[in-house]
């Protein structure tokens, strides 16, 4: 918690008559009504999440709030949802009401967190709950090589993609400078918090810590175990694409099918981490993505050197493809996994 001090106030109140703001104001520009952390995703949200929810008491003494408002795995997706007019994911009638009083308290400030908000939720929208003016936004970003990987990764295991990792790469690109333009023409660029997915650019290398610094610190933090949120790689992820063929969209994104393939990512070294990405590749994210990483730099992020490959695990693993499968075949029919009527429809399926 920080403690305000007289000799602190008399600068606050001298520097203020310079710019003709009270003190008032200027300690509402140092901590804001409303903290607005819109991901991205894929740059260790979860773990923040995880220890905002945990942490409420220290929160408490430290004047910020964390509301308990519809949580989902510990984040704010359905009022992401909601705001996004999502036509089944949203909230029940009457959420904005209740959410006017979740965060009425004048004494306190709210923290609200999901990754969904940067892409899915129109700047606009989000506006109605959260005005600019009392509002900042804490955006992580990522370099776009390694942020596309771990979606793709994710969108294989979590949906019924079927694309090569280039093709989703041309098909899917994902400029975070057209998306942060809208959040920019709605809230201003000063009030948007730009900060960089890089471990050398953390305090003690963890996200954790940084995203406490965003918030001014908080003293007594008990930081949660890492969350196991393993990226599927290797013949795991070549598998699940060619499962993939035989699944609707509906039945690939069925519980609990994504998390029995996230389970077998701790069978093997060689099912989890990252998969190896050439030369060509990397020059295809670079080119695709130079007027991207040219405008955030203008902003001043530096999202890191750009790469020239991945070292990671093949995908597939000629060498230890048929094995690996046997292993996946053997495991889902000794546990009775739920997607296994969908593998018994592959003509490759061990029998």
């Amino acid at each position: 918690m920080r403690v305000w001090r007289k000799r602190e106030a008399h600068v606050i109140a001298r520097s203020s008559e310079v710019r003709g703001l009270s003190p008032i104001d200027m300690l509402m520009r140092m901590k804001p009504r409303f903290l607005l952390h819109i991901g991205a995703n894929k740059t260790g949200t979860s773990s923040i999440q995880r220890m905002l929810v945990d942490n409420a008491p220290a929160l408490d003494r430290a004047g910020w709030v964390y509301p308990d408002f519809h949580l989902q795995h510990c984040a704010h997706h359905a009022l992401a949802y909601a705001l996004a007019g999502h036509p089944t994911r949203g909230l029940p009638e009457g959420w904005r009401g209740a959410f006017t009083k979740t965060t009425a308290d004048p004494s306190k400030a709210y923290v609200i967190s999901s990754e969904l908000f940067f892409r899915n939720v129109p700047p606009r929208a989000a506006a109605q709950l959260f005005p600019p003016g009392q509002t900042r936004i804490v955006l992580y970003l990522r370099e776009h090589l390694s942020y596309l990987a771990s979606w793709y990764a994710q969108a294989v295991q979590e949906r019924n993609l079927t694309a090569s990792f280039d093709d989703y790469i041309r098909l899917f690109p994902q400029a975070f400078d057209t998306f942060l333009k809208r959040w920019e023409a709605v809230y201003g660029a000063d009030a948007i918090t730009l900060r960089p997915f890089r471990r050398d650019a953390f305090p003690g290398g963890d996200i954790r810590q940084d995203f406490l610094a965003q918030m001014g610190g908080v003293d007594g933090i008990a930081m949660p175990a890492a969350d196991s949120n393993l990226t599927i790689s290797g013949n795991l992820l070549f598998f699940k694409r060619l499962l993939n063929h035989v699944m609707t969209y509906e039945e690939a994104h069925a519980h609990p099918i994504p998390d029995e393939f996230g389970a077998y990512a701790e069978l093997t070294e060689s099912f989890r981490g990252r998969f190896e990405t050439g030369p060509e590749t990397a020059a295809l994210v670079s080119n695709l993505f130079a007027k991207d990483r040219a405008a955030l730099q203008a902003r001043g992020l530096d999202l890191g050197p750009v790469p020239d490959r991945v070292n990671g695990h093949p995908c597939p693993n000629h060498d230890t493809l048929q094995t690996e499968v046997s292993l996946i075949a053997r495991v889902a029919e000794e546990t009775g996994k739920a997607f296994l009527p969908y593998a018994r429809r592959l003509p490759v399926w061990p029998h």
